[in-house]
């Protein structure tokens, strides 16, 4: 038996061969679950942002008020907490749960 491995195109080398199928033909309700993981991985992202940005400013709270004499507890584990929910729903967005 002799194989030989053939093109799967009838097109020429050199010719510019015609766009896959696939991406003719979207149906569109192909077209609006796309956007819509589109738009909820861009809102992932912003709530990942906004939630990396609190666990920051807890982190510098934390780290300039340590030596203080008064109590910042309160504020710092509400930034924490509030970062962290901030990151938890981040990441379904953009994992989509």
């Amino acid at each position: 038996m002799n194989f030989k491995m053939e093109p799967t195109y009838d097109n020429a080398p050199g010719q510019v061969s015609q766009p896959a199928p696939e991406t003719e033909n979207i149906l569109p309700a192909e077209a609006a679950t796309r956007e819509k993981n589109q738009r909820l991985f861009e809102r992932g992202l912003i709530w990942l942002g906004v939630g990396i940005f609190l666990m920051a400013v807890s982190f510098g709270v934390n780290f300039f008020m340590f030596q203080a004499d008064k109590s910042f507890i309160t504020a710092m584990y509400t930034l924490t907490s509030v970062g962290a929910v901030c990151i938890m729903k981040g990441l379904a967005d953009i994992l989509g749960w």
